[in-house]
């Protein structure tokens, strides 16, 4: 596993993260991901609620993206791994009483993705190479 940076951790905190799936044929899906955050040094975790094409690329194959940038710094980060998704368990279950989720949504799981590598976004000749 990857560990995140608390420059990492902090970016995820502030910004709006995007997750990146691929369906069967390989096809891609982005979509914002608002409820995105660090679970530790090692995952990242989100509240899934819409159960659509991420959800099924995931359920699918377990492969994600998850991309964060700082726009006025001209930083960022790509975090890609394997997703694992907890709906009804005991886990989920923990989690999401935690939450308002069920006030505004009838089904919702947890989404936890193992951050396998790292890459940097910046705007400079470094961008796109892996850092961890």
């Amino acid at each position: 596993m990857a560990i995140l940076t608390e420059a990492m951790k902090e970016m995820v905190k502030n910004q709006f993260c995007f997750l990146a799936t691929a369906d069967a044929q390989g096809n891609p899906q982005v979509g914002p991901k608002g409820s995105m955050h660090v679970l530790d040094d090692s995952h990242l975790i989100y509240f899934e609620h819409t159960f659509r094409q991420a959800f099924d690329n995931l359920t699918l194959n377990g492969r994600a993206a998850v991309a964060v940038a700082d726009r006025p710094a001209q930083k960022g980060f790509r975090f890609e791994g394997t997703a694992h998704i907890h709906e009804g368990d005991d886990y989920a279950n923990s989690i999401l009483s935690k939450t308002k989720i069920f006030e505004r949504f009838p089904r919702a799981a947890v989404v936890v993705i193992d951050v396998e590598r790292i890459y940097k976004l910046d705007n400079t000749l470094e961008a796109g190479i892996q850092i961890a």
